[in-house]
């Protein structure tokens, strides 16, 4: 199997486990309405998705498309996943924090779809 082979099946596993991991915290603060005091859901998302981007931009740099206008709205959903999960966390109004938390869900869906259509 090859390292880029390996680096993909890395990526998509942590694309599922950060998937998940948003919607358990977006699901335990605003379904249940408690805090997320346990470090485990303070610092593990942050080293998961720092995992994540390092493996994107791995799978990036030996792609053989590595500036397709697909990727470049990739990007740009990340980056709009990104702000709209960190507001959603901190919104004190809990129906616009719900509203939000659904967007930044909507946004992560968006770029596994489009990920997955760009599958070769």
């Amino acid at each position: 199997m090859g390292s880029y082979l390996i680096l993909k099946h890395l990526h998509l596993t942590l694309v599922v486990l950060s998937g998940l991991g948003f919607a358990l915290r977006g699901f335990i603060r605003l379904g249940l309405d408690k805090p997320l005091r346990h470090p485990t859901l303070k610092v593990g998302p942050h080293l998961l998705d720092t995992l994540l981007l390092i493996s994107g931009v791995g799978l990036w740099w030996g792609s053989q498309y590595p500036l397709a206008s697909w990727f470049g709205i990739k990007l740009l959903l990340v980056l709009a996943y990104i702000g709209v999960s960190i507001t959603a966390f901190r919104l004190s109004s809990r129906s616009l924090a719900v509203m939000t938390y659904l967007l930044g869900l909507l946004c992560f869906l968006l770029i596994a779809l489009l990920s997955m259509q760009r599958v070769a």
